[in-house]
């Protein structure tokens, strides 16, 4: 399990997980004498997942104290969960609060898997029992405004973000999920600030720029989407995704052939990607080609006939062939399905 909520318009990231420094709030005692297996089953120390299951279960096996083992039986949870083996790191997390019930860690990460497994409402129960043992708990309120957005309680999402962010204004996490439930609310002038301040903490925080070029999209700063989506891709040369997007902000800036050049890229390595055959469609319509349009949205509504733009599209494109019958049914249909599709080709300057 990455820790990661999908949304529209990007990535909303968990905290704890994150943050190492974390390791604080666990103390693990000291076994009455020490064995190799302790120096690797720690919070604070970097090993290969399957390693620290193997010493951790010797630990495990080799105390009868409720406080090591509550430990133990976290750090191992964790490493589970690294190997996505969530039902061991949801079983080890549901010991370590069993025999440490005031484990603020325990209860963040066992909050972190049920956000994952869509069951907010006990996340929820988890995040504020930590908040409760620990007022000044980051990562407790960061990851609780995650369980928010996930039940669309965007306003309490926001809030637990910001008070994340007054405990610790220094974490670029807090701020891309804040800036992604502005997004949610429509704050798009928020939300890059929110954006812009995650990437000035963190200037290698590729999501954060991903999702900053997304909203100069949905202002129109379309030279500035193509410059946040050039940065996501340089961090990230494989993100077929950003790749997409920049096919389209280009197309909306007027940079046909290099929209093209994009969108035929993500084609070579995914020939069935929807959003790319929509988006090259649509470029080759502004560039009046209609017939290579036409093929590019047959194949879109092959793969799913409820694609709004393809369908409409497709109809702009019969009719500039003169298949007026063709061309009206299919924008008919569109505005049926859609009644905005329209409104939004004037805004896409398509005709």
């Amino acid at each position: 399990m990455t820790n990661t909520l999908e949304f529209t318009h990007g990535k909303w990231h968990g905290l704890a997980r994150r943050v190492i420094a974390a390791a604080s709030l666990l103390a693990l005692p000291a076994l009455t004498q020490a064995v190799e297996p302790e120096k690797t089953c720690r919070l604070d120390v970097n090993v290969a997942p399957d390693v620290q299951i193997q010493n951790c279960s010797f630990l495990i096996q080799s105390t009868s104290q409720s406080a090591a083992l509550a430990g133990f039986y976290l750090i191992r949870g964790r490493a589970f969960n690294a190997l996505q083996d969530y039902a061991h790191a949801m079983a080890d997390f549901n010991e370590a609060v069993r025999l440490d019930p005031k484990s603020v860690m325990a209860l963040t990460l066992r909050g972190d898997l049920f956000v994952e497994r869509r069951d907010y409402d006990q996340a929820i129960k988890d995040f504020e029992q930590a908040i409760e043992l620990d007022p000044n708990s980051v990562a407790a309120f960061a990851d609780r405004g995650l369980a928010w957005a996930g039940k669309n309680e965007i306003s309490q999402a926001i809030t637990d973000y910001s008070k994340a962010i007054k405990l610790n204004p220094n974490l670029p996490v807090a701020f891309n999920n804040r800036g992604l439930a502005h997004v949610a609310r429509g704050e798009t002038s928020p939300a890059v600030a929110d954006f812009s301040e995650a990437i000035r903490l963190e200037p290698r925080y590729a999501s954060a720029y991903n999702n900053r070029a997304n909203a100069h999209m949905a202002l129109g700063h379309y030279d500035l989407a193509i410059a946040d989506f050039d940065a996501t891709l340089k961090l990230q040369p494989t993100s077929v995704a950003a790749l997409a997007s920049r096919c389209w902000a280009h197309t909306l800036a007027g940079q046909l052939r290099q929209a093209l050049a994009d969108c035929t890229q993500v084609l070579q390595q995914r020939p069935d990607d929807v959003a790319a055959l929509n988006f090259r469609g649509l470029t080759y319509l502004k560039s009046n080609q209609p017939d290579k349009a036409i093929a590019d949205f047959d194949a879109v509504l092959h793969l799913n006939p409820k694609v709004t733009d393809s369908l409409y599209g497709r109809g702009l494109a019969l009719i500039k062939k003169r298949d007026l019958d063709r061309g009206h049914a299919d924008t008919a249909r569109a505005k049926a399905i859609d009644p905005d599709v329209a409104r939004r080709f004037d805004r896409y300057d398509i005709h």
